[in-house]
């Protein structure tokens, strides 16, 4: 009985840590996109005229009357057409290019959501949704409760290490150490924790999803961030680092 209620605990663990694995991955990969969404609104908001401000050998003047306007532009065309199209030298038409790089360069900040919503790009909304679910399934995978339902089985591989051939072989208590673990674990098995956990987990698990659902919604994602962005900016430096 005790070994077909630990099978049924076993899908509902996976569930949650596949859950937790699958938060943590997805927000790796919007704070990339936000990081990469910033660098590019940079290259399209830095005009031409004031790349190379104290450089006297170009000239700005010569790009915008090429059609050429931003860092943005020059990155597109490259070294080679941007020489052809602006008529300049391959040298002057490397340092634009070199400068337009240094503004795509990776700044501080290029990974952190505007602070006010109504500023929010769709990179900002992916970014605060992730960190969102990653903290609800966080809370979700190490909750006393979750911990709690795992306790028999993860006892029981325990014990099954401490039966280790060398461990009996040199530890003259091994068996008695093995009887004693055994003794707890049916006692803790007896006692129905097991089952109290798992309505916690299961009811715990509900709220996990419900909150999926309801971050389809941008403007719930506003709303949570409101009152919880600080959580979530420590959040994302410690964890997605």
């Amino acid at each position: 009985m005790a070994e077909a209620s630990n099978r049924q605990r076993t899908p509902i663990l996976k569930q949650i840590a596949a859950l937790h694995k699958e938060a943590q991955l997805n927000a790796f990969k919007t704070r990339d996109a936000k990081k990469k969404r910033s660098a590019q609104d940079r290259l399209s908001n830095t005009p031409v005229t004031v790349l190379l401000r104290k450089r006297a050998d170009v000239n700005p003047m010569e790009l915008l009357a090429a059609g050429v306007a931003t860092a943005d532009h020059i990155l597109e065309l490259g070294a080679s057409e941007l020489r052809v199209r602006a008529h300049i030298d391959a040298n002057a038409a490397a340092n634009w290019v070199n400068a337009a790089r240094d503004v795509k360069r990776a700044q501080p900040g290029d990974d952190l959501p505007a602070l006010s919503p109504p500023d929010w790009c769709e990179e900002d909304v992916g970014l605060v949704r992730s960190l969102l679910l990653l903290e609800s399934a966080g809370l979700l995978r190490y909750a006393p409760h979750t911990q709690g339902l795992s306790y028999a089985s993860d006892r029981a591989r325990a014990v099954l290490k401490g039966t280790n051939w060398l461990r009996w072989k040199f530890k003259a208590s091994a068996s008695d150490d093995l009887a004693a673990n055994v003794a707890e674990l049916s006692e803790w098995i007896s006692s129905g924790n097991g089952e109290a956990n798992r309505e916690q987990v299961e009811s715990h698990l509900a709220r996990h999803m419900a909150l999926i659902e309801d971050l389809h919604d941008p403007n719930e994602v506003a709303r949570l961030w409101r009152y919880k962005h600080q959580e979530l900016l420590t959040l994302l430096r410690e964890e997605v680092p």
